[in-house]
């Protein structure tokens, strides 16, 4: 065997991982090692597909044993951060199926482990090499379109049956609500919008009206539409259906600059088009896309064209086992890096949030600064404890003031409380109507001045899972007017937003706070609230508050 031959290993062969034979087969110096599936009949039928001479069941067993440079990961989606992350701690590079992962907890240890590791990490989009995207993404290049500030991706793929085959789905594709598969839409308009990222996500989906076999709705709404929010300011608009009965529209895109347009087709018989103000003769005349090719289309692209297109997806599936492998041999970066892999990741994973909390803006962390000096703290968590459920305190109201739920009509009354308080400095009217709708229902309270009318104290109960309480229920937007402090009012509204969250059935109540406002803090500690604690940062953090306080 040649020096330097790359020995690779599939996890999930039966599967997805058997498609890229035709793949590595068409790369020099590429040799399929071993492969690997928890079936052990099928990891025999994809050996002998594809000449692999070790076969496994246990993939760690594989890691430490087979002879392996690198492995592609192409089992389910949940899989995909753990076993990445377990081979990269055994130095073998990785090529992972999309997305990177299921969590940002799994998102910040994979950085971690690519971090570790003298090995490869590249995530497998291949729908950024189609022949339209990389066509677009050179006439973008070479500035045709100016700035580019507005792009749509579609994924509309209809597997209510696959989710029955393949079981996993049912769980993580379809019953987690939000974008749960979105880098085939936001990767190709990365590409299309260079050096920009995702800052914010909003989420709404179009409600359910569909059945799985056994007669339960599916937990993702048919479609949901997720709005981008882009660093540079622009905006992307990705509308995911896996569910609706119509036929699939899984490669739909539109891109908008300031000097041209593109819209992909959207059924068999049309035509990609594009309108570009340095070609077209006025603003009504569309081009053709394929008519650029000639003139456009990179030659790298065009020279491997017929080689690619004897592989998967379009030719993608070729492009990205010669990218990961051409990035293991050092002849360039790896073309979805994991920081790149994670811009087409996290939005998806923020959007499970925002729609859970009825559409919120969301911001997307940015992977490129976790561990860094350059990270932002995250806030001190408290929680109220299960068993101090059934002995909540009842603080008492003070004479002269009334606690209720804000109405309709105050929110000018809200704004002025909130911005009496130092919050609220940029918020409008529109702002607190949002909030009306996104509490929980009777959880927006508020207390009353009797003599004056003013509010002076509130506080809202929200549904916010997050990643250290994925079901929790949360104390939001605690204040009390400054002239109106010594009353109690802040432990009053405190307690009803609990006592509510536990009538609700909530069992995971917490609240998020700031180093700095121990008043605050020592009023909680007072109610029953509890420190959370859930790494050694968090420990030290709340050892220093917690000294302070008793100070």
């Amino acid at each position: 065997m040649a020096a330097d031959t790359i020995r690779l290993g599939i996890v999930g062969a039966g599967g997805r991982g058997a498609s890229f034979k035709s793949a590595c087969d068409a790369i020099p110096g590429v040799k399929m090692e071993a492969v690997c599936d928890v079936d052990e009949a099928r990891a025999r039928r994809v050996a002998e597909i594809t000449g692999a001479p070790q076969i496994f069941t246990d993939y760690e067993q594989m890691l430490e044993k087979a002879d392996i440079d690198a492995v592609i990961v192409a089992t389910p989606m949940p899989l995909h951060a753990p076993q990445s992350i377990a081979a990269l701690r055994h130095d073998i590079h990785v090529l992972s199926e999309v997305p990177a992962a299921v969590s940002v907890e799994e998102c910040k240890q994979l950085v971690q482990a690519v971090r570790e590791s003298n090995a490869v990490y590249m995530m497998a989009e291949n729908y950024i090499y189609a022949k339209p995207i990389v066509l677009v993404k050179e006439l973008v290049r070479r500035g045709l379109f100016g700035t580019t500030y507005y792009a749509e991706g579609e994924y509309i793929h209809e597997l209510k049956e696959l989710n029955e085959l393949t079981p996993w789905r049912r769980r993580w594709q379809t019953g987690i609500n939000g974008n749960t598969y979105p880098t085939h839409s936001i990767g190709p308009i990365l590409e299309w919008m260079p050096g920009d990222r995702v800052v914010s996500v909003c989420c709404a989906g179009s409600g359910h009206h569909y059945l799985d076999p056994r007669g339960d709705l599916y937990e993702n709404e048919d479609t949901t539409i997720t709005l981008c929010k882009m660093r540079s300011g622009g905006l992307v608009k990705l509308r995911l259906d896996m569910l609706s009965d119509r036929p699939h529209a899984m490669n739909v895109y539109q891109l908008q600059g300031t000097d041209g347009c593109y819209e992909s087709a959207r059924a068999p018989g049309e035509q990609d088009r594009v309108w570009l103000r340095s070609l077209c003769p006025d603003m009504n005349t569309w081009l053709p896309l394929h008519e650029l090719e000639e003139q456009f289309l990179p030659e790298d692209w065009r020279r491997q064209e017929e080689l690619a297109r004897r592989t998967g997806h379009g030719g993608g599936d070729y492009f990205v086992v010669a990218d990961f492998i051409n990035a293991i041999r050092g002849e360039r970066p790896p073309a979805v890096d994991v920081h790149y892999a994670l811009d087409m990741t996290l939005p998806g994973l923020m959007s499970q949030i925002s729609i859970a909390q009825g559409g919120r803006w969301v911001e997307i962390p940015d992977s490129r600064v976790w561990g860094t000096d350059a990270e932002p703290k995250p806030q001190l968590q408290m929680v109220y404890p299960p068993h101090r459920f059934s002995s909540l305190p009842e603080p008492p109201i003070p004479d002269g003031y009334r606690l209720r739920n804000l109405r309709a009509g105050e929110e000018e009354k809200y704004l002025a409380l909130m911005r009496r308080v130092g919050f609220a400095e940029h918020w409008t009217v529109a702002d607190v109507q949002r909030f009306m709708r996104n509490v929980l229902p009777g959880g927006f309270f508020v207390v009353d001045h009797i003599a004056t009318g003013d509010l002076v104290a509130t506080a809202m109960a929200n549904h916010s899972p997050n990643e250290q309480h994925p079901n929790g229920g949360v104390l939001d937007w605690v204040a009390v007017d400054p002239a109106h402090q010594g009353q109690g009012l802040g432990k009053v509204v405190t307690a009803a937003v609990v006592r509510l969250l536990i009538q609700r059935g909530y069992q995971q109540i917490y609240l998020l706070t700031d180093d700095w406002r121990l008043p605050a803090i020592a009023i909680y500690l007072s109610l029953g609230w509890e420190p959370y604690v859930y790494n050694e940062e968090m420990r030290q953090r709340w050892d220093r508050v917690l000294q302070q306080i008793r100070r």
